[in-house]
């Protein structure tokens, strides 16, 4: 046990070591990321300002919340957008016809992808993610929330990053079958930023739109750990809503572990 957990923390910290390397070899990257970050922000911020100039009720939430609501949105984006998820990765091994490679190391292949994807999250939201948030801050007067609804809403945001993973995952399983999933991971992006209530809350949603959203898994990604922030959500229902998202971290783990070994097994008929 204790060697497992020792190659763990090894394995954890190489990869974070890795990524801080490539963010200082593409530091121009860094920087166009952290300034798309900011002007979307103010965009957000502007829109909904606008919004409730013109309506009050839009969203049936106070101004500061909603824009709490909506520059939480773009920050979190830079960790839980699809193009940084692990399925890219595999689709280009899987190109390059090198991805025997990473299944036949001594690793865990769902751990090595896990970690190596943890590593880039923790880069991207301490360069990228904390900045923007601390700006905002600053730009649009926003404010903490309690102690409860912060704690509630870091363990949310624990649960969504998973979540997150195990849904890039299985489209990374996916491309070893099609060879290419661009056409699938754009769709996939279309279908999560609509029903993940990243741009658009999702309570003011019609209500045909709001039972759909209700099963399936993107709301666990962004509206959430969200609506935990703005205290759309606290007490019985925050740990309801955590329950939802554990839930699904339970379900797509054990799907992602049944279609890994489906996959693998095709492959290596294959000879691949």
């Amino acid at each position: 046990m204790r060697a497992s957990r020792g190659i763990s923390i090894h394995t954890g910290m190489a990869f974070l070591r890795n990524e801080f390397y490539n963010m200082s070899i593409y530091r121009v990257s860094f920087w166009i990321n952290l300034f798309y970050t900011f002007l979307m922000m103010y965009s957000v911020g502007y829109v909904w300002r606008a919004l409730y100039a013109a309506n009050p009720n839009v969203s049936g939430v106070p101004l500061p919340q909603m824009i709490s609501y909506a520059v939480l949105g773009v920050a979190l984006e830079a960790i839980l957008h699809p193009r940084n998820g692990p399925q890219i990765y595999i689709m280009e091994q899987v190109r390059k016809g090198t991805i025997e490679m990473d299944i036949m190391k001594p690793i865990d292949f769902q751990f090595y992808m896990f970690a190596k994807n943890m590593g880039s999250i923790a880069v991207r939201f301490l360069f990228l993610v904390l900045p923007s948030l601390i700006v905002a801050f600053f730009l649009f007067s926003l404010k903490l929330p309690d102690l409860s609804a912060l704690f509630g809403f870091l363990c949310s945001l624990v649960f969504s990053i998973i979540v997150s993973f195990f849904l890039n995952f299985i489209l990374g399983l996916l491309s070893m079958i099609t060879m290419n999933i661009r056409n699938i991971n754009w769709g996939y992006n279309a279908l999560l930023r609509f029903f993940s209530g990243q741009m658009v809350p999702l309570w003011i949603f019609p209500s045909a739109l709001g039972v759909i959203s209700d099963f399936l898994p993107f709301r666990c990604i962004y509206a959430i750990p969200m609506s935990i922030y703005i205290g759309n959500y606290a007490g019985i229902d925050m740990l309801r809503e955590l329950g939802v998202q554990f839930t699904w971290i339970l379900v797509l783990g054990l799907l992602s572990r049944l279609l890994m070994k489906r996959v693998f097994a095709r492959v290596m008929i294959q000879g691949g």
